[in-house]
């Protein structure tokens, strides 16, 4: 229900900045839930001692859930992450890849790689927003 209620939250029409506050507060309660997912998994000693035992040779995830990395480093496994992208633009500072917001589009803005000045400026808009939600979901994860 939490993530069909942030799905269908996209297509409410509401003022902007009502939306930005109450996607916020949707990402803010989705990512404590997940994170109480995820701590309850590393500190279930007995499933994490079978997954220990059970042999694998590495852990596929999605890299937009943090907690599957997290599982791999406590097994010491390897990572297959099963998109191409990561999230935050980790890929892009990873490989030192240049991604200017005025000619790369952000994945999520349905632009093209020819924008007009508007698209441009909701595409800086996007980059900037991502940095703020990427903080609030994935600086919880830190302690685990």
């Amino acid at each position: 229900a939490s993530f069909t209620g942030l799905g269908l939250g996209v297509f409410e029409k509401k003022p902007f900045l009502q939306r930005v506050v109450e996607t916020y507060k949707r990402v803010k309660k989705d990512s404590a839930l997940l994170l109480s997912a995820c701590s309850h998994l590393l500190y279930n000693e007995e499933l994490m001692a079978s997954l220990a035992e059970s042999g694998f040779d590495a852990v596929l995830t999605d890299p937009f859930l943090p907690c599957g990395p997290i599982v791999a480093l406590r097994l010491a496994l390897p990572v297959v992450f099963f998109l191409h992208s990561l999230p935050c633009g980790l890929d892009f500072q990873g490989t030192r890849c240049p991604s200017p917001p005025s000619y790369v589009p952000r994945v999520l803005s349905l632009n093209s790689d020819h924008m007009t000045f508007l698209q441009r400026v909701k595409n800086m808009l996007i980059l900037v927003s991502e940095g703020f939600l990427c903080n609030v979901v994935y600086s919880p994860y830190e302690p685990l």
